[in-house]
């Protein structure tokens, strides 16, 4: 229903209007590309692919279906104690890392990479396992990004827009809409503010 959508399109979806940001084709050569250089950063490893809950599992099963060679996935999902601190330690593991990546190379995917600093305490994490390398991978890199943890592999570089679909969701609606879309300012209830579903 939503694939014939292109960039720059308009359209309304349930009772919100959306702007088509980025295509279906569009994301399918990217992923595509991405696969493709992660493949030969990691030559001759089996990677362990790690989905950050829940906003990167699209993107997630996506690259893995493009990636040329073995692999594991696995997932991690984290949330904070308080929205409000600022403090990367106050997060609390809510679905933990079932493999052993201790001397593995780890290939985080994340759906956007969010401006707050939960990342930070996902990169503390799973340095703690004492992986070989991590890559960072994420579809959405905005303008305001967390930069402490550098990405590896940024999707698209945007503007500071609040995204939908492609697994990213605004109040749990949205994911399953196949391109990226601008969520209009009449859609979202309050200002999203720093966002941390990644």
């Amino acid at each position: 229903m939503y694939s014939r959508f292109q960039t720059g399109d308009r359209l309304r979806v349930g009772s919100s209007d959306l702007r088509v940001l980025l295509g279906e084709q569009q994301i399918r050569d990217r992923v595509r590309e991405i696969g493709a250089s992660v493949r030969a950063r990691l030559e001759g490893d089996v990677p362990v692919f790690i989905g950050m809950l829940s906003g990167g599992v699209v993107f997630l099963s996506d690259l893995i279906r493009v990636y040329d060679g073995d692999h594991e996935i696995d997932f991690l999902k984290v949330s904070r104690y308080d929205r409000r601190q600022l403090d990367p330690t106050a997060v609390r593991v809510l679905h933990d890392l079932r493999s052993n990546v201790r001397g593995r190379s780890v290939v985080l995917v994340e759906g956007i990479r969010a401006r707050g600093t939960k990342i930070q305490y996902v990169d503390r994490f799973l340095r703690l396992h004492q992986p070989k390398r991590i890559v960072y991978c994420a579809m959405i890199e905005p303008a305001e990004a967390q930069k402490s943890v550098p990405l590896d592999e940024s999707g698209f570089r945007i503007d500071n827009e609040f995204v939908v679909g492609y697994g990213l969701d605004y109040e749990e609606r949205y994911r399953n809409l196949p391109f990226i879309g601008v969520l209009e300012p009449n859609a979202l209830a309050k200002t999203p503010g720093t966002r941390e579903s990644a």
